[in-house]
């Protein structure tokens, strides 16, 4: 088949899609050819990612009212098929520009002038136009060693001078999808520092240069990092029981290089709230100054290292820590009254008991009473001759061990001296 026969069929079996202004040839029929007309010669294009241009020699036949552009779609059935993509309705022009193309895609053109008559002229040869492919991403792309809760990124600056920014995505693990998080801006940008990430959690990053049209690069390839981990959870933690006013803690210290110091934990039950006690503990020792006899506390150990990560509570080891009880409360305590004196005796509740101490409260009327403490008793008996008449007197019994810590009181007694007037 001859050329002149092929530009024939060409031009007859496309579907002209224009609108139906007056001097454009109807998008309703198939348009009439009138072999007469002025063709379009092409001189040539340039092309790049997403635009094609085209120029050709100018027209100079009178009829010529403007130029008809035909275009494959590459993503219809048939992706060689021609249709009309745009009109330009005046016959001075001898260029066009096709943009928002495919990179990386072939595309067909052809060209026809047209007439008032809606007319078209026979098609110019087909040019086949290669547009450019996506560029590459950076040729280096990688990130820095494991960092506490972050991830920093470097790469070479990209050589096309098109390039004006990046586009960082990133992932957690491999299952899950793409998200972009900075843009980079610059192109001779070499680096970015992702926070606020995760401890001990693997992330993926790519990279996308960014043109000065918007036009994304092939992704870098994938850059993976774990962040750092904090230090494991101790297993062993020791506390005393039973001394008096106090609880002594031990660990093993720094059996991981990475540990700077250590916390300690405390709550009243074992899967109670624990509040912070002390802080920044260098040695694997601490003495909790508790105070109150019969305490119990449960205690954890958390340790945190040079970076600053602190290990998991939850995940730590408790143990439980008591103070002494206070000694047994005397008992039996009894009063015998003769003339202004009262002789108090009792029994000692407790064999820890070393001293006693004896409350005196006067009954001073409504409402008042007077306090007076009598220490340091060492036998289980004490005699008082200070009593006066119409006053009456409650006593009770403390006792006190050798750590100084004393007992509940004893049961009380009541006494009163009658006036003999």
């Amino acid at each position: 088949m001859n050329s002149y026969l092929k530009q024939i069929l060409s031009a007859t079996s496309i579907l002209v899609l224009l609108s139906a202004c007056t001097g454009t040839p109807s998008a309703s029929k198939t348009p009439k050819i009138d072999k007469t007309l002025q063709k379009v010669s092409l001189n040539g294009y340039l092309s790049d990612m997403t635009s094609a241009a085209f120029e050709w020699k100018p027209i100079t036949d009178s009829r010529v009212e403007g130029f008809i552009v035909y275009r494959n779609d590459p993503d219809a059935k048939n992706p060689n098929a021609l249709q009309s993509i745009d009109t330009i309705k005046n016959a001075a022009v001898t260029h066009y520009l096709d943009e928002d193309l495919q990179p990386g895609t072939l595309y067909h053109y052809r060209f026809s002038t047209y007439n008032k008559q809606e007319e078209v002229s026979i098609a110019s040869e087909r040019i086949d136009v290669q547009t450019r492919a996506l560029l590459p991403s950076v040729s280096f792309f990688s990130t820095a060693e494991a960092m506490p809760r972050s991830a920093k990124l470097v790469w070479r600056p990209h050589t096309d001078s098109s390039v004006v920014a990046y586009y960082l995505e990133r992932r957690t693990g491999g299952g899950e999808k793409w998200r972009k998080i900075a843009v980079i801006k610059g192109r001779l940008s070499a680096e970015y520092i992702d926070e606020g990430l995760e401890d001990n959690t693997r992330y993926e990053y790519r990279l996308k240069a960014i043109t000065h049209d918007d036009i994304l690069s092939q992704p870098s390839d994938t850059a993976a990092v774990v962040t750092k981990a904090p230090p494991k959870p101790l297993k062993t933690i020791n506390a005393t029981q039973g001394k008096a006013g106090i609880i002594e803690l031990s660990w093993p210290a720094k059996a991981d290089p990475e540990v700077a110091y250590y916390q300690l934990y405390r709550a009243t039950s074992n899967n109670g709230r624990y509040t912070r006690v002390a802080d920044k503990l260098r040695s694997g020792s601490f003495i909790d100054k508790v105070g109150e006899p019969g305490q119990k506390y449960f205690y954890k150990v958390v340790a945190v290292s040079k970076d600053g990560l602190a290990g998991e509570l939850n995940a730590a080891q408790s143990a439980m820590g008591t103070t002494l009880d206070a000694p047994k409360a005397p008992t039996d305590l009894a009063a015998m009254v003769e003339n202004a004196t009262v002789q108090l005796t009792w029994r000692a509740g407790d064999s820890r008991t070393v001293s006693y101490i004896v409350t005196k409260e006067t009954d001073k009327g409504f409402l008042s009473s007077e306090t007076k403490q009598f220490r340091n008793i060492k036998k289980t008996l004490m005699i008082d001759s200070s009593l006066k008449p119409d006053e009456t007197y409650t006593f009770s019994v403390i006792g006190v061990d050798k750590n100084g810590i004393a007992s509940a009181p004893s049961n009380s007694v009541q006494v009163k001296l009658e006036d003999k007037k």
